[in-house]
């Protein structure tokens, strides 16, 4: 793919990393990020953005892609390679895939059946390498490399080692966003000779991380400007538990630590031209809501007739998410006569998955329940639900309580996060009173009165599809954080 054209006299080049990009890829929020934002900040500003992640399993059989070569990289010791594949955007940004070592043509991203792949720290470290080829090879060196999550920490940690080792590097500024702290890229502290790095980056100061070598830490301590998902987030990780143990860490780069919100595609999700929909519906015209209700009670097998309450859920079924206390509240509910219905989609643990099934079987006339991830489903959970449970222990940002409120349901939220950021009980949203079982059929009996108070419940459907959480402004804030770790890095280069 021939990339010139793609920017007019760009003022900034923007290299950004992600394991995983929407819709070529996905298992969370990550994706939709690196799906969005990108664009976004194209769109508005001038800049040379090219996006680079993995090639991930099926990638040969998707529309738009083109295998362009391979190109053969540098290791520690030795010589890589790595097939190469191209795409663009629906706005026209550049995408590669890279593949080394045909580590990641699988089925899964990073594991499979909830475990991880036993060889993760050889395939990313080989995509890290690989990354740097490509950037030889293809002649771009930006001004920035913005990196997103564990995946993407052993590189910012190898840019800091290239800075001495490799004037091409001097100059180049780094961000790392941390989209969730729980998931920190741990491996045998053993393995750091095979990164490449010299014994230093053992150290606790660097990649060490209780005995262990955790790559998100390289994102943590050796990028200009370290960010997070939303600043309430930021706030609670500067402490534990929420912390995860690097609180410590987060808080020695505190000045340079910053929460910027994550924004939604308003485009893709927009109930007045989702294609996913039956009936489409806009803030001017509500009707159309209704039949969107039908729809979905009928694709879980409910009575579509049912004019009470319908709860919606779609998430990774994980303690995180709340789904056991929500599951435990809604049995308890439904056990003593409450009427109300409650669809989930999702999938992640096992015993999770297994509980909400069992869920399902006993209320069968009441609870629908899809295991798996099903983009249309989604949708249309988002535009039939009249309120979107989202009891999540912690919340970085989250995605989902935008969708919903994006297409008028009600959003129902343990306050964490970003969810306390983007919901506002006085004007579209429901907050649990507390975080526990007895919480969640709480924060749903709010719903349901709410449900019966149409008047209220019009007036919060009409406030939460006005709000604006659409990525321009979020990209500005990305273009000031991009700016400020540019200057760092001419400050301690001497070119400022």
């Amino acid at each position: 793919m021939d990339f010139s054209g793609y920017s007019s006299k760009p003022i900034m080049k923007i290299l950004f990393l992600s394991s995983e990009v929407s819709p070529y890829s996905k298992s969370g929020g990550l994706a939709d990020v690196a799906g969005a934002l990108p664009e976004a900040i194209v769109s508005d500003h001038n800049v040379d953005l090219r996006v680079v992640t993995t090639a991930f399993g099926g990638i040969r059989r998707l529309d738009g892609i083109t295998l362009k070569k391979d190109i053969n990289f540098e290791l520690p010791g030795g010589m890589g390679k790595t097939e190469v594949f191209t795409a663009r955007t629906k706005g026209g940004v550049p995408v590669t895939f890279l593949n080394p070592g045909n580590l990641f043509e699988r089925p899964g991203l990073y594991g499979e059946n909830g475990l991880d792949y036993p060889d993760n720290f050889e395939r990313f470290v080989l995509w890290s390498y690989a990354v740097r080829g490509w950037i030889k090879d293809e002649g771009f060196f930006p001004d920035i490399v913005h990196g997103n999550d564990w995946q993407t920490g052993l590189f910012m940690a190898l840019m800091e080692y290239w800075r001495v080792t490799d004037k091409a590097w001097e100059t180049v500024a780094s961000l790392f966003t941390i989209h969730n702290l729980a998931y920190k890229g741990l491996f045998p502290i053993e393995n750091l000779p095979l990164t490449g790095l010299p014994p230093s980056y053992g150290h606790f100061s660097r990649l060490e991380f209780h005995g262990k070598m955790a790559f998100i830490k390289g994102g943590i301590c050796c990028s200009e400007m370290l960010s997070t998902v939303s600043p309430s987030y930021r706030e609670e990780v500067l402490e534990e538990p929420l912390g995860e143990g690097l609180s410590g860490a987060l808080a020695n780069r505190r000045e340079q630590f910053v929460g910027i919100l994550n924004g939604i595609d308003d485009a893709l999700w927009n109930p007045e031209n989702d294609p996913f929909l039956r009936t489409r519906y806009s803030l001017h015209d509500l009707s159309g809501k209704a039949d969107c209700k039908k729809v979905l009670l009928e694709a879980f097998g409910l009575d579509p007739t049912f004019s009470g309450p319908l709860f919606g859920m779609v998430t990774r079924l994980t303690g995180q998410k709340g789904v056991d206390l929500a599951v435990d509240g809604v049995e308890k509910l439904l056990e003593t006569g409450v009427d109300f219905r409650l669809v989930i989609l999702g999938s992640g643990e096992p015993l999770l998955e297994e509980k909400t099934i069992r869920l399902s079987r006993a209320f069968r006339q009441k609870v629908g329940v899809r295991i798996g991830f099903d983009d249309p489903l989604a949708h249309r959970i988002m535009a039939g639900s009249d309120f979107f449970l989202m009891p999540s222990r912690f919340e970085p940002c989250g995605l989902s309580q935008m969708y919903a409120m994006r297409y008028g349901t009600i959003p129902v939220v343990n306050p964490t996060g970003g969810l306390k950021d983007t919901v506002d009980p006085s004007e579209a949203g429901i907050w649990l009173d507390d975080l526990s079982e007895a919480g969640v059929m709480a924060g749903i009996h709010k719903a349901i009165g709410l449900f019966q108070d149409k008047a209220r419940l019009k007036k919060q459907i009409v406030d939460a599809m006005r709000k604006n959480n659409s990525w321009k402004a979020r990209a500005g804030d990305y273009m000031e954080t991009y700016r400020k770790a540019i200057g760092i890095r001419r400050k301690i280069t001497g070119l400022s």
